[in-house]
């Protein structure tokens, strides 16, 4: 028996091709959309709630390292303003929603316990060009029980130029240094870690 060859013509063979190439990127277009499970977006409370508390400071300003140095003065009220920069993170985040009593919120605890100051660039003259802040915080999140769920250090950096096209006060410097610091402070609470 001799079996007979199906002839197939130009057109066929083309169309036979066009379904399987649509056919493999309809799948793949399919995977892509469905995602791998990967995402930034926030950590899932059963409380949406936040009580934020005032941000206290535990700097040692008499400290031997701040007493023989008088090139890291600290700034003043630097506390409230990032009680208040961590309280309009938050509002603007609108993930958890800040409440003024703690009854049934979730309970934000941040200390200050550094701030450094130091320099990174240098002139002919050895006379300072830029400098790096930064603000050391440790974070804690109870529940509404007291628990502590979360606990962390958070650093807030920025640098400054003292002269030239892109020079600012150190005033300006440490407004940057705030919200850098209430940012990661958000994140911190919000993100899963």
């Amino acid at each position: 028996m001799i079996k007979e060859r199906k002839v197939l013509n130009f057109r066929d063979v083309i169309l036979h091709w066009w379904k399987r190439i649509f056919i493999f990127y309809s799948s793949l277009t399919l995977i892509f959309l469905s995602g791998c499970g990967y995402t930034t977006r926030s950590y899932v409370y059963t409380n949406r709630k936040i009580y934020i508390e005032p941000v206290s400071n535990e700097v040692k300003i008499t400290s031997q390292e701040r007493v023989y140095s008088s090139y890291t003065p600290f700034p003043l009220l630097l506390e409230k303003k990032l009680t208040s920069a961590v309280i309009n993170k938050f509002n603007t985040d609108g993930h958890l929603k800040v409440v003024k009593e703690q009854e049934g919120a979730l309970q934000l605890k941040c200390i200050i316990d550094n701030y450094q100051k130091e320099a990174l660039r240098y002139s002919n003259n050895d006379a300072v060009t830029e400098q790096k802040l930064r603000l050391y915080v440790k974070v804690k999140l109870y529940l509404p029980d007291g628990t502590v769920l979360k606990e962390r250090r958070v650093i807030g950096e920025t640098t400054y130029f003292l002269s030239g096209q892109y020079a600012k006060s150190e005033t300006s410097a440490n407004e940057e240094l705030i919200q850098d610091t209430a940012r990661k402070i958000v994140e911190a609470v919000i993100e899963q870690w």
